[in-house]
């Protein structure tokens, strides 16, 4: 496979893991699952900042007619959020186990993104040399307002709640604090749809496509998540999402001249939230000032 679709395929995981990708019972009188649904949606109002950490493990086999390969992404993040003032900042650092035979055994990748100042500001490095880290921004347009809840971690997860089946599992501890735990079935294409409403996501994919075409949402084959709500405020504490995605040669049109694979991931990701209500500082780094209007991730030519 040509090093300009090896780009393009390591871009859409990077994608996958970004973009996202993201409540138990002993009161006297038990609720029902849509009564826990309907309260923590309606609680959701009451947040003002929070701050959370990511986890995601993510999976990879390609197969092709010379045989498997084997591929662990690992990525670790943190990040902060200002609803009142809406502002957001993420970091990421993600590792690539490569596999056996490849020109290096790892490969890291980096992200810092923030919301701030009506605009997103981003520097991702690929580790790639042909594509250097840079800070990009994007200006938002009047009527910002639904692009920032489109960039509200806790709102994504509250609108995937909305929209999916929900089920109540038993009761359980994160941290401490007695959670409703909620198994939620999700919808591919909708899950696919919210992330897409992330502002910046359709110039991603746009400038993706640019060297190798596809639709994600066909290539998504299964979801699911759980929630863990707290009992006392309602205020998500834990989510864990599992998705798995196949990708083919064919998905992406890539022309028959070149080698057919066929790419597996099964992607485990965990969000913890915390500090909520609590007092935030978020600044734009001095060396973002200077960022260029441009794609959030440029891609090789």
């Amino acid at each position: 496979m040509k090093r300009k679709n090896i780009a393009g395929l390591i871009a859409i995981v990077a994608i996958v893991a970004v973009a996202m990708f993201a409540g138990c019972v002993d009161e006297e009188e038990q609720l029902s699952t849509a009564e826990i649904k309907a309260m923590v949606l309606a609680t959701a109002e009451e947040i003002d900042t929070y701050k959370f950490d990511m986890d995601t493990t993510q999976k990879t086999l390609i197969s092709n007619e010379t045989g498997d390969m084997e591929m662990t992404t690992i990525s670790t993040g943190s990040g902060a959020a200002d609803n009142i003032n809406k502002k957001m900042k993420m970091e990421l650092t993600t590792t690539m186990e490569l596999p056996e035979g490849a020109p290096q055994e790892t490969m890291e990748m980096t992200m810092e993104m923030y919301f701030i100042n009506n605009a997103m500001y981003m520097k991702m490095d690929l580790g790639i040399p042909e594509i250097p880290a840079q800070w990009t921004k994007m200006q938002m347009p009047e009527g910002y307002e639904e692009s920032w809840e489109s960039q509200n971690q806790v709102e994504l997860q509250m609108e995937l709640l909305n929209v999916s089946e929900v089920g109540l599992l038993e009761d359980e501890e994160v941290n401490g604090v007695d959670c409703y735990v909620l198994n939620i079935t999700i919808d591919a294409e909708k899950y696919w749809e919210i992330v897409m409403k992330q502002k910046g996501m359709s110039e991603l994919m746009q400038n993706l496509q640019q060297n190798v075409s596809f639709d994600i949402g066909e290539m998504m084959k299964g979801m699911s998540m759980k929630y863990w709500i707290a009992k006392d405020t309602k205020f998500p504490m834990k989510t864990e999402m599992q998705m798995e995605m196949v990708i083919s040669s064919e998905d992406l049109n890539i022309p028959e001249s070149e080698e057919e694979f066929t790419m597996t991931m099964d992607q485990r990701t965990t969000m913890v939230f915390y500090d909520y209500n609590e007092p935030v500082t978020i600044e734009l780094p001095e060396e973002a000032e200077s960022a260029i209007e441009g794609p959030m991730i440029p891609m090789p030519s």
